[in-house]
């Protein structure tokens, strides 16, 4: 073997050990800090969770309220949402991890994993060493920050989009690659129901704008096959829950989401509309800083950049606009409706401040060569500062 090779191999296999063992480390402070968050969904969702890891599995697909509210509890079954968020956390508390802290512990895991994809994906749009800053840089934005320690459907469900463009990606080339988007679908629907249309938006565009330039036909092909298999979730879900229940969930389900939502006109009440947008841009740009800022330095200057990367800047400016246009009509505002295109936006601007400021590459890389395992190591400090001085 050429012992390039080799040492590559070899820091890969280590660096694989560094991020399973700072994620162990990470679990165990959680368990023996008996970690709690402060954040009132988090918080709720979590009791939650702990809850149903006591009752019968078959119990797990319709969660009670059980008084989680507040100053004005609500009574009966929990129909924000779907109950997937809650059924890993759940059977690791059947297994033996504490419930009260099993959430926290699959909510740290998956926003790590989403990273990590967010990672892979922009080496494979861009170059390696992109991609490897990106698991530095996008640790830094202020989202990041807000969402460290969470149990709530934001990091979920970015991953389930992450899972959908990369297995359209790979499809191109393997069929296999068609689960990803089947699993990216379907999970989107059983996580948070409604909103699985930005995943489905995700692909959308990706097969319109292609790239990778990968086969479109097989590309549509996976996204035929993961509409029907989530027809079919869908549907064995809701036959799961009224056997459970006595009663549907989805009908109950979009009363709830649906029922006190405020449609604004863009054409009668465009004031308020504009107001909405113009929330959703502030926060999409202030949550994705420093790097957005990189993002608007190097779209004024408009440096040189090969056909799959502006392809891949066109997805990501057509996905943020799509998600403003959609969630602006209506009269309710919250950053976490925009989470996965923030995260979008910052990866996109990780490869502009890549560009166009010399100071990043340079600095990230001489950390990187001088410091063991250097990614991994910040995401512990990160997470573990997190834990011990709070937001």
């Amino acid at each position: 073997m050429d012992p390039a090779t080799s040492t590559t191999l070899s820091r890969s296999s280590g660096e694989r050990l560094a991020w399973l063992a700072a994620f162990a480390v990470v679990a165990a402070l959680l368990v023996l800090t008996r970690f709690e968050s402060r954040d009132a969904d988090s918080l709720r969702y979590a009791t939650i969770s702990a809850r149903l890891s006591e009752l019968p599995v078959e119990r797990w697909v319709a969660p009670e309220w059980w008084g989680l509210t507040g100053d004005n509890p609500l009574s009966g079954y929990f129909i924000e949402h779907p109950a997937g968020l809650f059924f890993i956390p759940a059977a690791m508390g059947r297994l033996g991890v504490p419930a009260e802290q099993a959430p926290f512990i699959f909510g740290v895991g998956v926003a790590l994993l989403a990273v990590l994809l967010l990672s892979k994906l922009i080496a494979r749009l861009t170059t390696r060493a992109e991609g490897r800053a990106a698991l530095v840089l996008l640790q830094i934005i202020p989202l990041a920050f807000v969402f460290r320690i969470r149990d709530n459907h934001e990091y979920p469900m970015l991953v389930c989009l992450l899972l959908t463009l990369m297995g359209l990606d790979g499809v191109s080339t393997q069929w296999a690659f068609a689960w990803l988007v089947v699993v990216g679908f379907a999970a989107g629907l059983l996580i948070k129901g409604v909103f699985v249309a930005f995943v489905l938006l995700g692909a959308g565009l990706w097969i319109l704008v292609n790239p990778t330039e990968g086969s479109r036909r097989r590309q549509i092909a996976a996204v035929a096959a993961a509409l029907l298999a989530t027809v079919a979730v869908g549907l064995l879900y809701d036959v799961w829950y009224t056997h459970a229940t006595g009663g549907p969930f989805w009908k109950g389900y979009w009363h709830r989401q649906m029922g006190s939502t405020e449609i604004v006109s863009p054409l009668r009440q465009t004031a308020m509309f504009v107001q909405y947008a113009a929330r959703y841009v502030a926060h999409m740009l202030f949550h994705s800083m420093p790097w957005s800022l990189a993002l608007l330095w190097a779209w004024w200057r408009r440096p040189l950049i090969a056909r799959p990367e502006r392809q891949a800047l066109m997805l990501t400016a057509l996905f943020a606009a799509a998600t403003i246009l959609a969630l602006s009509p209506a009269g309710r505002f919250a950053e976490r409706y925009e989470f996965s295109a923030i995260y979008l936006v910052a990866a996109a601007g990780v490869v502009a401040a890549y560009r166009v400021w010399p100071i990043v590459p340079r600095t990230f890389e001489r950390l990187d060569q001088r410091v063991p395992c250097f990614p991994a190591g910040v995401w512990f400090i990160l997470v573990a500062a997190r834990l011990f001085l709070g937001r």
